[in-house]
């Protein structure tokens, strides 16, 4: 994710909580979040509660057109300072419909705000609607998809915004359990706010709690396991991952695992560079860089080659195939005593 889509998010909502609202807004872009988080707080802030009736129209693009658009927009305001118009999945038009509300973003009527949310891909940038849209006083939002990499980052972002504060540890332990769906885990931190006191820390035993993730027993944990060759550890979470295989697949630990071999082996070929380089090779909070170091000392190159063989046999046997198959957990405790013999 570009690192201005987060900066662009937060000036966006700071103006709108500061009362500065533009004549257009042009939210587009993969990450339907940040689109939707904007959208909803113009429809809170723009208008007062008693204005809503006679001022404020939802529109779906597949239920209007570009003229009812336009012809909207141009009404004024009854009895209040402005009029909102939100056009919803306007990726629902080609884009030579999109195109023609461009007269209307050239000059829009200083008296309505004008949301066109635009989601799960971009406009095209040599289109020049966005331009346009810009010249005209408009804001053009692009939201860029969270690198899972990212992910944390955002999550203690979103922590801080809400006073609280959320470590390396517990925003990676968050990340690597609710997986790529932004929108899911600020709403998970969301919800930690909520059952913690301003200034305090998110800990792993709250996260536990109102969570549901075990602070002993996750993929995180199994990693820093393996990592430190500590067996009997793995194997009490492969035991805990078995009884449990539906919140703990096998193939999504098999992935983390992968990536995580990967990680060790960038370590082995980036020797020498500094840590905030490698954490940008590795694509980690350099937080945990030192631990990465460390475990890499645990694993030699050849080690992590026949470690691979390892890995690619348990998910072959996984689906049935290249082997007998055999329990998903069986399976699991079986890879983690070959990895770390």
């Amino acid at each position: 994710m570009a690192a201005s889509t987060t900066d662009e998010y937060k000036k966006a909502m700071l103006d709108l909580r500061a009362g500065k609202f533009r004549p257009v807004y042009v939210l587009h872009g993969e990450e339907a979040f940040f689109i939707d988080r904007i959208a909803e707080e113009i429809e809170r802030l723009a208008l007062q509660e008693h204005e809503r009736d006679f001022n404020q129209t939802i529109l779906y693009a597949r239920d209007t057109d570009p003229d009812q658009v336009k012809d909207i927009c141009l009404r004024f305001p009854m009895m209040a300072e402005r009029q909102l118009v939100i056009v919803r999945e306007l990726q629902a038009w080609r884009i030579d419909q999109v195109e023609k509300l461009e007269s209307y973003l050239a000059k829009p009527t200083p008296t309505t705000v004008l949301v066109l949310c635009y989601k799960h891909k971009k406009i095209d940038g040599r289109k020049a609607i966005l331009k346009t849209a810009q010249k005209g006083g408009g804001l053009v939002f692009t939201s860029d998809k969270v690198r899972d990499d990212k992910l944390p980052e955002v999550l203690i972002g979103f922590a801080k915004g809400q006073k609280r504060k959320l470590g390396a540890a517990e925003a990676q332990l968050l990340a690597s359990h609710l997986g790529s769906d932004l929108a899911k885990a600020v709403k998970e931190v969301e919800k930690l706010c909520l059952v913690t006191e301003e200034g305090d820390a998110i800990s792993s035993d709250v996260i536990q709690r109102f969570v549901g993730i075990s602070k002993e027993y996750n993929i995180f944990e199994l990693q820093n396991a393996i990592g430190t060759r500590n067996a009997a550890k793995a194997q009490r979470i492969a035991q805990h991952f078995a009884a449990d295989p539906k919140d703990n697949p096998l193939v999504v630990t098999l992935g983390f695992l992968n990536t995580y071999f990967n990680k060790l082996a960038m370590v082995h070929a980036s020797s020498g560079g500094s840590q905030q380089e490698l954490a940008a090779a590795l694509k980690v909070n350099p937080y945990f860089v030192k631990d990465y170091v460390a475990q890499a000392r645990n694993y030699p190159l050849p080690k992590l080659a026949e470690i691979q063989r390892h890995l690619r046999q348990c998910d072959l046997r996984s689906k049935g195939l290249g082997g007998d198959g055999g329990d998903q957990g069986e399976l699991l405790r079986e890879l983690l005593a070959k990895v770390m013999s």
